[in-house]
Protein backbone atom coordinates (compact mmCIF):
# COMPACT_ATOMS: atom_id res chain seq x y z
CA UNK A 1 0.00 0.00 0.00
CA UNK A 2 2.61 2.40 0.87
CA UNK A 3 4.63 1.49 -2.66
CA UNK A 4 1.54 2.31 -4.42
CA UNK A 5 1.04 5.42 -2.80
CA UNK A 6 4.99 6.31 -3.38
CA UNK A 7 4.39 5.38 -6.84
CA UNK A 8 1.32 7.64 -7.93
CA UNK A 9 3.42 10.68 -6.11
CA UNK A 10 6.31 9.86 -8.24
CA UNK A 11 3.82 10.06 -11.45
CA UNK A 12 2.48 12.94 -10.19
CA UNK A 13 5.93 14.62 -9.79
CA UNK A 14 7.06 13.63 -12.98
CA UNK A 15 3.76 14.70 -14.85
CA UNK A 16 4.20 17.98 -13.01
CA UNK A 17 7.50 18.34 -14.45
CA UNK A 18 6.93 17.56 -17.99
CA UNK A 19 3.88 20.41 -17.68
CA UNK A 20 6.25 22.98 -16.71
CA UNK A 21 8.90 21.88 -18.86
CA UNK A 22 6.66 21.91 -22.00
CA UNK A 23 5.78 26.05 -21.88
CA UNK A 24 7.16 28.77 -23.66
CA UNK A 25 9.24 31.62 -21.33
CA UNK A 26 10.22 34.61 -22.80
CA UNK A 27 12.73 36.59 -21.53
CA UNK A 28 12.94 40.46 -20.68
CA UNK A 29 15.35 40.88 -23.01
CA UNK A 30 13.75 38.98 -26.04
CA UNK A 31 10.44 40.66 -25.38
CA UNK A 32 11.92 44.02 -25.79
CA UNK A 33 13.84 43.08 -28.89
CA UNK A 34 10.50 42.14 -30.44
CA UNK A 35 8.95 45.18 -29.67
CA UNK A 36 11.50 47.61 -31.45
CA UNK A 37 12.52 45.14 -33.87
CA UNK A 38 9.08 43.97 -35.34
CA UNK A 39 7.87 47.34 -36.44
CA UNK A 40 10.76 48.01 -38.33
CA UNK A 41 10.42 44.69 -40.06
CA UNK A 42 6.89 45.35 -40.97
CA UNK A 43 8.19 48.67 -42.54
CA UNK A 44 10.34 47.33 -44.25
CA UNK A 45 7.59 44.24 -45.55
CA UNK A 46 5.34 47.22 -46.38
CA UNK A 47 7.80 49.22 -47.94
CA UNK A 48 8.77 46.16 -50.32
CA UNK A 49 5.06 45.58 -50.72
CA UNK A 50 4.74 49.20 -52.02
CA UNK A 51 7.43 48.86 -54.42
CA UNK A 52 6.13 46.03 -56.14
CA UNK A 53 2.81 47.50 -55.73
CA UNK A 54 3.27 50.25 -57.56
CA UNK A 55 5.80 49.08 -60.29
CA UNK A 56 3.37 47.03 -61.14
CA UNK A 57 0.40 49.42 -61.16
CA UNK A 58 1.77 52.32 -62.31
CA UNK A 59 4.64 52.63 -64.95
CA UNK A 60 5.55 56.26 -64.06
CA UNK A 61 6.57 54.89 -60.65
CA UNK A 62 9.57 53.03 -62.22
CA UNK A 63 10.89 56.95 -63.08
CA UNK A 64 11.37 57.95 -59.37
CA UNK A 65 12.04 54.11 -57.99
CA UNK A 66 15.65 54.91 -57.09
CA UNK A 67 14.56 56.83 -53.78
CA UNK A 68 12.33 53.58 -52.81
CA UNK A 69 15.05 51.19 -53.13
CA UNK A 70 17.20 53.20 -51.31
CA UNK A 71 14.80 53.18 -48.81
CA UNK A 72 14.72 49.78 -48.58
CA UNK A 73 18.22 49.22 -48.71
CA UNK A 74 18.90 51.14 -46.13
CA UNK A 75 16.39 49.35 -44.17
CA UNK A 76 17.73 46.04 -45.70
CA UNK A 77 20.74 46.76 -42.86
CA UNK A 78 18.52 46.69 -39.71
CA UNK A 79 15.94 43.68 -40.63
CA UNK A 80 19.50 41.52 -41.25
CA UNK A 81 20.95 42.24 -38.26
CA UNK A 82 18.25 41.54 -36.22
CA UNK A 83 17.26 38.67 -38.02
CA UNK A 84 20.95 37.53 -37.52
CA UNK A 85 20.64 38.03 -33.83
CA UNK A 86 16.92 36.49 -33.49
CA UNK A 87 18.48 32.89 -35.28
CA UNK A 88 21.46 33.34 -33.44
CA UNK A 89 19.43 33.30 -30.06
CA UNK A 90 17.22 30.51 -31.69
CA UNK A 91 19.90 28.61 -31.81
CA UNK A 92 21.59 28.96 -28.57
CA UNK A 93 18.59 27.78 -26.94
CA UNK A 94 17.98 24.88 -28.76
CA UNK A 95 21.63 23.88 -28.30
CA UNK A 96 21.00 24.48 -24.51
CA UNK A 97 17.87 22.42 -24.18
CA UNK A 98 19.33 20.20 -25.97
CA UNK A 99 22.66 19.69 -23.44
CA UNK A 100 19.85 19.16 -20.54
Amino acid sequence: MAEEKEQEELKKVLQQEIKQSAGTTVTGNQLLIAIIFLPVVMVWLFLAARIIWSATSNPETLDSIEGLLTALAVLTIPVSMGLQEMFKAFGNDSASKGDD
